[in-house]
């Protein structure tokens, strides 16, 4: 557990001109969350690149591959929050929701006890590390929710890949963008790491041993 505030305004002057009803909101979720906000995560309030609500968000990372990996919040505009990943550098939401997003209307009071509640449920999501390995390397990797099997990003890195396996891929389909390989379409992963959240409340592929053990993952990583 943690002391520090989460979510708070620590200038009623600053850039971002928050009104009364988002402060209203703002301590009203900060209030809600101190009773249980992990201490390896951050709670912070701002404005999402479009300006257009309030931005309450949290950023999870691999703390020691020292690697971010997702970007979840909510968004408040007058009596309605939407909560769901974040674009990772503009921080909007996406435009196609998530199962588990939060979508509410209601008085101030409510909309903070309900996006406290989906932080909590979201913070306990999951999270494990899926390796393939080609003789002795690691040549894939991807970060998923052990609840859904939703990627939170994964990386690929052809040239220690098995050889034609890249081609028979992209063949497949299982290439997003600009020849972005997912890592769903490949075969079983050699081993998994849990990272964080309630692994009980999911389940991992089945067959594949876990470990504690990392090695160097290199390459680009993308969602």
């Amino acid at each position: 557990m943690t002391t520090r505030a989460w979510f708070e305004i620590d200038d009623p002057d600053d850039d971002f001109e928050f009104d009364d009803t988002e402060r209203a909101f703002v301590s009203a979720l900060s209030g809600r969350c101190m009773a249980w906000a992990p201490a390896d995560v951050v709670g912070e309030v701002g404005r999402p690149d479009d300006w257009e609500s309030l931005l309450a968000h949290v950023s999870l990372s691999d703390r020691a591959e020292r690697r971010h990996l997702i970007d979840l919040g909510v968004h408040l505009v007058g009596d309605r929050a939407r909560g769901d990943r974040l674009h990772n550098q503009l921080y909007l939401l996406p435009d196609r929701p998530s199962a588990w997003a939060l979508d509410a209307t209601g008085s101030t009071e409510r909309l903070a006890e309900l996006a406290a509640e989906w932080f909590r449920a979201v913070l306990d999501k999951p999270i494990v590390l899926y390796v393939w390995l080609h003789e002795g390397y690691a040549y894939a990797a991807r970060y998923a929710f052990a609840d859904s099997g939703e990627t939170i990003c994964q990386s690929y890195v052809e040239s220690i890949a098995p050889p034609g396996q890249a081609a028979e891929l992209t063949a497949a389909g299982h290439v997003h963008g600009k020849g972005w390989i997912q890592t769903v379409g490949m075969p079983a992963p050699s081993l998994y790491l849990h990272i964080r959240g309630d692994l009980e409340r999911g389940s991992t592929i089945s067959g594949v041993p876990a470990t504690t053990k990392r090695g160097p993952l290199p390459g680009l990583w993308y969602e």
